[in-house]
This record gives structure tokens, C-alpha cells and sequence, in this order.
């Protein structure tokens, strides 16, 4: 007997018999909407089951994507840095312990300028540094193998400028005509920078004389009469202005080359074959800091007095302007380009064998 039979048999006796087939097919209509309500309700939960898994899938970062096997080869690195706000990242991720995190000990060396780190890296006294990206493509040109492993600054409105005393004659530019002029070193970006302003000048390169000078000697350089004029860098900027003793003739950060990214950090190809694990730490733990900075800027400002003479103070008033996490090419190829166009490179540069993946 089917189950409808049953229930007809079952309310016969209770029911007048014309209600009989009215009723038994009320509770099978009523039994079967709450099967589908039932069996509905399981599928949104298995879809919704399946749809959190998923999520959960897709958002999860494979162990061995977020962390090379093993610990970094090299448990302490010796990092040259040069004293401006560029490095500033390194010295973030040093006093939030993000290299200790990575089993990694960080010990920054103050270093005189970009491209005075070149032998000391070759050499192996310094394992990575603190270098502009001319420098990086000049040295590729010359058949040197130095990789950009990870970048540190874009400069901002106000971050490099021409300064001179403030009883100089010199008011522009244009007034460099057969003056000394101050830069860290020779052949590195703030030569090209330097070059840029004396073309909006009028004048050309061989129209100044340079004379290397670290930053933080440029203001007493400039005070003592050695030189006429100075491309300084920030926090020297701001320091040499709130002095009253320096005037700035110009901010070199315009035209071609606003917001340009004007310094890295680059290692030998050698060291980076020999130590994969301890510059993915590296890379992972500066990047760390970079993001930080990002969302708090003041990180920078309380990081400076750790490892320049500017007071805490003076650091309210420094121009900052970014820090990149990664490298962007579009970006070093404007570089590039600039460095050939006033020719302190002679071909274009390979960015494709010049930049480290994950830098």
C-alpha cells in the first residue's frame, strides 16, 4: 500500500468521506514544501560552506611563496648607508626589529656618499648598500655585475636644492657660471640632477666646477668659502635653511625630474647567488618597514636624529617624499633615460638584468 493509501485509511474514520482526499492531499502537499524548504536550506549551506573554503583557499599564502627553506645563509649583514632621508627605511625596520624577525641582524655603516660604496662592496666589507641607480648603470656598463635588489626613496617636491651663503650674489641658476658647486660624488644621479638645473639655466655642464663633498660637510663647506654653492639633500636642506645662514637658489626636483626615484639598494651578483635566503630576509624586512612608513611618515621623522646631527626638532619641517616597497621599471627607466640623455651613461641601460626580482 503506498504511504497516500495509509493516510486515507488512517483519517477515514475521522473525517466525512467527501474531506477524504482534500486531507490526505493537504499533508502531502504540507510534508513536501518542507522537504524542498529543507533540502533548499542544505545547498545554501554547502554552497556557503564551499564558498568560505574557497575564500579561505585563495587568501592563503603558501608557506614556501612568503619564506625561502632554511634560514638566511648569513645571520649578520654589514649595510653602507648614506645619512639622508633615502635610507631612512633601514634604519625603521632596525628599530622595529624586522630583520630580527627575519633571523637576521642588520648593522648600518654610514658611508660618505653612492658611489664610495662600490669597492667596499666588492671588496666584502659591506654586503649591501645604500647607492643611486646611475651608479648601478654605469658600473653594468663597464662590465661590473652590481644588481638594484631593492629601492628606497622617490624623491619629493623640495628634497634636493641648490643652496648657497645668504650674502652670495647668486640667485638663480643662471649664477653658477664658473662656480664651484658641491655634490656627494662624481658620476652619480645628483650630477645629472645638477646638469638639469644648469640647462633650465642656460649653462652647461662644463660651465661649473665639482667638488665632491659628503652632505653633511656641504654646510660648513659653504660657510668656510671652499665652495660656492651646494646640491643638498634633505635633512640638510631644512638644516642649512633654519640656520638663517644658507639661501636656497632652487629645487632641483622639477620639471624632468619630479618625483624621481634617486636611490637603492644594490649588491654584486656574486653575493646574491651565494646568499638567496638572506636577501629575500633582507628584502622582506625593508619592504615591512616601506609600508609602515606609508601609512605613518612620522616613522621617518624619529628615525633621523638616530643617525644625523638634525635635531628632532628641525625634522617637523624636512620635505619627505616616498618610499617604494618595489622597484617600479617605468620609473628606473626614466632614470635611465636621464642618465644617457646628459650622458653619464653611454647606452641604454638593461633594466631587465640591472634589477633583482622581488627587490
Amino acid at each position: 500500500m503506498t504511504w497516500l493509501g495509509d493516510q486515507l485509511g488512517r483519517i477515514a474514520d475521522e473525517m466525512p468521506e467527501r474531506d477524504l482526499g482534500d486531507r490526505a492531499l493537504e499533508i502531502h502537499q504540507r510534508r513536501r514544501r518542507n522537504f524542498m524548504a529543507l533540502a533548499t536550506a542544505a545547498v545554501v549551506v554547502v554552497t556557503v560552506l564551499a564558498a568560505t573554503v574557497g575564500v579561505r583557499a585563495l587568501n592563503a599564502e603558501p608557506p614556501a611563496a612568503a619564506r625561502p627553506a632554511g634560514p638566511p645563509e648569513l645571520s649578520t649583514i654589514k649595510v653602507g648607508l648614506v645619512p639622508t632621508v633615502e635610507s631612512a627605511p633601514v634604519f625603521v625596520a632596525v628599530a622595529n626589529h624586522y630583520f630580527e624577525e627575519e633571523g637576521l641582524t642588520v648593522e648600518p655603516v654610514i658611508v660618505t656618499g653612492p658611489a664610495t660604496v662600490v669597492p667596499q662592496v666588492e671588496s666584502g666589507a659591506l654586503d649591501l648598500a645604500q647607492t643611486d641607480y646611475t651608479t648601478v648603470f654605469r658600473l653594468n656598463e663597464l662590465g661590473r655585475e652590481f644588481k638594484i635588489v631593492s629601492s628606497l626613496y622617490q624623491a619629493g617636491q623640495g628634497g634636493f636644492a641648490i643652496a648657497v651663503n645668504d650674502d652670495s650674489k647668486i640667485r638663480t641658476a643662471a649664477g653658477l657660471k664658473r662656480k664651484k658647486v658641491a655634490i656627494p660624488n662624481l658620476g652619480v644621479l645628483q650630477q645629472v640632477v645638477l646638469n638639469g638645473a644648469l640647462k633650465r639655466a642656460g649653462l652647461a655642464p662644463d660651465d661649473v666646477l665639482l667638488v665632491e663633498k659628503p652632505y653633511p660637510e656641504m654646510y660648513n663647506a659653504l660657510r668656510a668659502g671652499q665652495v660656492d654653492a651646494a646640491l643638498l639633500a634633505e635633512p640638510y636642506v631644512t638644516h642649512a635653511r633654519d640656520t638663517g645662514r644658507v639661501r636656497i637658489v632652487e629645487d632641483a626636483m622639477t620639471g624632468e625630474f619630479a618625483n624621481l626615484y634617486t636611490a637603492g639598494v644594490t649588491a654584486t651578483g656574486e653575493w646574491i647567488r651565494r646568499n638567496p635566503r638572506t636577501l629575500a630576509a633582507f628584502q622582506r624586512a625593508l619592504a615591512k618597514a616601506q609600508r609602515l612608513i606609508a601609512g605613518d611618515p612620522q616613522q621617518v621623522r624619529d628615525a633621523v636624529p638616530t643617525y644625523t646631527k638634525i635635531s628632532r626638532e628641525a625634522t617637523t619641517e624636512i620635505a619627505l617624499g616616498t618610499y617604494p616597497a618595489e622597484p617600479d621599471l617605468k620609473e628606473l627607466q626614466r632614470v635611465a633615460d636621464l642618465a644617457l640623455s646628459y650622458k653619464l651613461i653611454k647606452r641604454p641601460a638593461d633594466l631587465g638584468s640591472a634589477v633583482v626580482k622581488g627587490g
